[in-house]
């Protein structure tokens, strides 16, 4: 049931070990495989209520410890982040689950016409992995987290206690064996279903954006060197005209590539707005994932900048030089200036069009939390 991406070929995707931790781990989240028979209809339809509920209930309990907080700043403090997280998860939960069909379409068209397969260019495969280092490193600090929170529980078992992974307030008795064992379970369930959706979409979107990058980078290498092999050829009566045609094959990857980083924004820009919304309040839990998305984003975003500097750079004016034909040049002339003007205005990831995603973005958000920070302070010290 589990959706697997392929390659233009056929081939079924090696999936980096991150995105499949991620699908196997969560595959509520995770888009479905074509087709599925009606069993596995019902099974995924039960599991997205379930899931959903099972949220909700731990958002109602993390509720219940505020409300019996409320005079003790220190504590209601203490379980702020886990509520506020827990909304966060829920609303971008509703989000993910009506937009899945979406994702898949968006997955099978980037592992068809844009990824870099290791076997197709190893350096540039090379190049990608080091810059998703970051995402990853953060997917084993979620993933070790949640192994030191089944440690806990094994030495609160053993040590005959029964307390639960987060700061909870039940309107039973959760302490017996039967009713505790159920409860810890659902407290790891949603616990697991959380961690992957962080990781997985901040990894999901690092891998989009890098391997969009690359084909970027590699339409100006293109016209470069299709413009060097020109300028080495000893006739020049059709120069311009080759040079313009390899540039319509150049601007129309362009147009492609443009197309799918619209369709990406707008798959993931409300997700980007509750992240970042969310990370004012909870600086200590999400402020290195805003920074890790941040400058992933930007090392797309300085490389889509320059698209139009890539077409004026593109050794056009030495084609025009060594060619004789006046009306071929002038078509050249226009072909060039449409193309950067294709690219004057360059790509931005919002979120809901309310902010952009920058390093400025990150600090605002920073500055924000600690006011915030400040605040409570001041409220404990009295």
């Amino acid at each position: 049931m589990r959706f697997q991406p392929r390659l233009r070929n056929g081939e079924i995707v090696k999936l980096s070990w991150s995105l499949n931790l991620y699908s196997r781990g969560n595959p509520v989240m995770w888009p479905r495989e074509d087709n599925p028979t009606q069993r596995d209809r019902y099974i995924d339809r039960f599991l997205i209520v379930f899931a959903f509920l099972m949220h909700c209930f731990q958002a109602e309990l993390d509720a219940h410890y505020l409300l019996n907080n409320l005079e003790d700043i220190e504590d209601f403090s203490a379980g702020l982040p886990t509520i506020l997280l827990q909304t966060e998860v829920i609303v971008r939960y509703v989000d993910v689950i009506n937009h899945r069909d979406e994702l898949k379409d968006l997955l099978k068209r980037f592992y068809a016409n844009i990824y870099v397969s290791q076997e197709s260019d190893q350096s540039v495969f090379s190049r990608i992995s080091r810059q998703l280092l970051g995402p990853r490193l953060i997917t084993v600090f979620y993933v070790t987290t949640m192994l030191n929170y089944f440690q806990e529980f094994v030495v609160n078992i053993l040590a005959g206690g029964r307390e639960m992974i987060y700061k909870q307030v039940y309107f039973f008795d959760n302490t017996k064996m039967p009713q505790y064992l159920i409860l810890i379970g659902i407290n790891f369930w949603v616990g697991i279903l959380i961690i992957t959706m962080l990781f997985g979409d901040l990894n999901l979107l690092g891998e989009l954006l890098m391997h969009l990058n690359a084909c970027y980078l590699q339409l100006g290498k293109d016209l470069r060197s299709g413009a060097a092999r020109l300028l080495e050829s000893n006739d020049s009566s059709n120069i311009a005209a080759d040079y313009r045609r390899e540039l319509i094959k150049v601007l129309q990857r362009n147009i492609d590539l443009n197309d799918f980083a619209a369709n990406l924004e707008r798959l993931f820009t409300f997700r980007l707005f509750i992240s970042f919304a969310a990370s004012a309040l909870i600086l200590c839990v999400l402020l290195f994932i805003s920074y890790k998305v941040c400058v992933a984003f930007i090392t797309f975003l300085t490389h889509t900048n320059e698209l139009d500097m890539m077409y004026y750079c593109g050794d056009w004016e030495q084609i025009i030089y060594r060619s004789d034909n006046a009306e071929e040049n002038k078509k050249l002339m226009k072909l060039v200036i449409l193309s950067i003007e294709l690219n004057s205005t360059p790509f931005s990831l919002t979120g809901l069009n309310y902010f952009t995603v920058t390093l400025t973005s990150v600090v605002k958000i920073v500055q924000g939390a600690f006011s915030y920070f400040t605040f409570l302070t001041s409220m404990s010290s009295n």
